[in-house]
């Protein structure tokens, strides 16, 4: 269970709350003029270069200003809007403090798995939480567990061994070479290079996550690195014919950049099809993908990594 999987609740996917009020420059100023009619019925009202018109117009944009906000005010008290100093004010609340030049999104993920920190590191969640917090070069987390299964004895040794005795046979090794019961195994992305995890890494997570007030009693606890799927990107684009060609490619270049961000986590397929969809950006008439030529499958505890990003442009539709 990564740090992006654990939990169920995204952001991203949340309806915008009813706090939020969604404003319209043309709502609020109907408003104030149908208040004006009530009030002043002989009032004529029929040229919209009227004083009093370009007056209420004035009221309607300062009173949209207020309102946006008040909106804005409010998304600061939200764990999902905040950012900055006021993420900051929402972390003290939970003793989750950011770390010097922790980015927002990594300081509101560990804010939400704060609750999940009050337990020992036994449930998944305590661990992902308890890894983020023991270094700052720390992007993703997986979490995961050898699993065995019982099996009798075989008659043929019966006689050699205890009656109480039973065979332990192991159905998921989790990635480790000997597995026995209390093993947990901690899988760690870096932000740093292509995500490989530095042995200096590994140190200080395994040291924080095996001190006594954090490691439960009957865990053995397994730090290792994410295995990284490197992979390049080689697009050929044609256009349709009027858009700069300098402007798109770079516009489809940045686009593709950012999409990648998203992506570099553990579990986190490269799909063709969303490929697609990122390289085909405004005036692009066809993409044809060079390489790679089929989805990037990851495993739960692999990260797909970029390293070559060539747009190039092949020529316009015709």
């Amino acid at each position: 269970m990564s740090l992006t999987n654990f939990s169920a609740i995204d952001f991203k996917q949340l309806p915008t709350p009813e706090l939020i009020e969604p404003l319209d420059f043309e709502t609020i100023k109907s408003a104030i003029l149908d208040d004006f009619k009530s009030r002043y019925p002989a009032f004529a009202l029929d040229m919209p270069s009227d004083p009093v018109i370009k007056l209420i117009e004035s009221f309607a944009y300062r009173e949209l200003l207020l309102r946006q906000r008040v909106n804005e005010a409010a998304e600061k008290v939200l764990l999902a809007k905040a950012t900055n100093t006021e993420l900051d004010h929402l972390g003290t609340r939970f003793g989750v403090i950011r770390e010097q030049n922790e980015h927002n999104e990594r300081y509101r993920s560990r804010i939400q798995l704060a609750l999940e920190g009050f337990s020992t590191a036994g449930p998944a969640g305590a661990y992902v939480f308890h890894a983020l917090q023991a270094c700052e070069h720390v992007k993703d987390v997986h979490v995961d567990a050898p699993e065995f299964e019982y099996q009798p004895v075989p008659s043929e040794l019966v006689q050699h061994v205890p009656k109480t005795a039973m065979l332990l046979n192991t159905v998921k090794s989790a990635g480790l070479e000997k597995p026995q019961p209390g093993d947990v195994v901690i899988t760690i992305l870096s932000d740093e290079g292509n995500g490989t995890a530095s042995g200096q890494v590994i140190h200080e997570v395994k040291s924080h996550l095996s001190s006594d007030d954090i490691r439960p009693l009957t865990d053995i606890v397994n730090v290792k690195s994410a295995a990284i799927k490197e992979f390049k990107i080689d697009a050929k684009l044609t256009l349709y014919s009027g858009p700069e060609e300098q402007a798109v490619r770079s516009q489809v270049e940045q686009a593709c950049r950012d999409w990648l961000k998203t992506q570099y986590r553990l579990g986190h397929d490269i799909s063709l099809s969303s490929l697609y969809a990122v390289l085909h950006g405004a005036g692009v008439q066809r993409v044809e993908l060079i390489s790679p030529t089929s989805d990037i499958v990851v495993a739960a505890n692999q990260a797909p990594y970029c390293n070559s990003l060539k747009v190039t442009v092949g020529g316009r539709h015709v």
